[in-house]
């Protein structure tokens, strides 16, 4: 491999902390690797930039930070309010950075092993490499080819040089922006639209996805062949944490929930806890949920 490896992360503040332990393990496991991190971010403050530089220390690494502001996709996130706004700078990849291929990852990620296979792969025409999202059976809803397979937009690489020369961005915002009935996830859900098919397939264990370890998933989906789930289960390289259970939860039970504490603590977060055992959470818990829009507008109004 030739020149550096480009890594792209987009995130808000609230991920800022699992930002950290993905870029320790993608750091720790390829430490051959001469790496540039683009961080899309809003909301990161000083402090939260230096924690990130102190990680990157002693690694071929060079961080750039690309602040947006934090009213872009306002509309868009009004519309899909169970998703924070930071899902959609991954959308703003083609206008901010200037290479010809990066690798997206998302944030509640760990990378478990070398990803230079991955980063080694040939487009031909595709769009991205990345891995199915199973079982889904909405095409009629968003436009796409009865054939056309569905990918899971958490780790992406991308072929940068054709999403600018296609204008790929914009395409995929205004259909999410026009077509808020037929999303269920925005940010993905626009970029199977207009990709519609064109992708390139690479082996599960680039994405291992939390639904694999659910019961009777064999059975019920076909996309991956049982070597292939082995595999991912077994030896995945990047492990990604799907779903609303999160290995920061305490009653997350995800097998390699002990991966994310292990790399978490080689951070600046390493005296982080469970986030639902933190005590503002545990008080939030405890308010009936009808007090809470009372409460919600009455602190509002002594802010105002």
């Amino acid at each position: 491999m030739t020149g550096t490896v480009n890594i792209v992360f987009a995130t808000d503040r609230n991920y800022i902390q699992h930002l950290g332990a993905a870029l320790i393990s993608l750091l720790f496991n390829n430490k051959e690797l001469p790496f540039t991190i683009h961080i899309i971010s809003s909301g990161m403050t000083e402090k939260d930039r230096r924690k990130i530089e102190e990680i990157a220390k002693g690694y071929n690494c060079t961080i750039r930070h690309i602040t947006v502001s934090d009213h872009l996709f306002v509309k868009l996130a009004s519309e899909h309010t169970m998703y924070p706004k930071g899902i959609y700078y991954r959308l703003l990849i083609p206008s901010l950075i200037d290479e010809k291929k990066v690798l997206y990852l998302d944030c509640d990620m760990i990378i478990n092993d070398s990803i230079k296979p991955l980063y080694e792969q040939e487009f031909g025409d595709a769009w991205v490499c990345a891995i199915e999202d199973p079982g889904f059976d909405r095409h009629q809803q968003l436009r796409m080819d009865s054939a056309s397979r569905y990918f899971n937009s958490g780790m992406m690489l991308i072929n940068l040089a054709k999403w600018k020369a296609g204008g790929l961005q914009q395409k995929v915002i205004d259909f999410i922006e026009h077509n808020p009935e037929s999303i269920w996830f925005p940010d993905q859900c626009g970029l199977n639209s207009i990709i519609n098919g064109q992708w390139k397939k690479v082996p599960l264990k680039y994405n291992q996805q939390s639904s694999i370890f659910s019961e009777g998933f064999d059975d019920k989906f076909d996309c991956f062949s049982r070597e292939e789930l082995q595999e991912a289960r077994t030896h995945p390289v990047i492990i990604h944490y799907t779903g609303g259970s999160k290995p920061w939860h305490y009653k997350n039970k995800h097998p390699y929930k002990y991966l994310y504490w292990k790399y978490l603590k080689m951070t600046p977060w390493k005296h982080a806890i469970y986030s639902d055992l933190r005590p503002a959470h545990l008080l939030k818990s405890m308010i009936p949920k009808n007090l809470k829009p009372a409460i919600k507008k009455m602190l509002k109004k002594q802010a105002n």
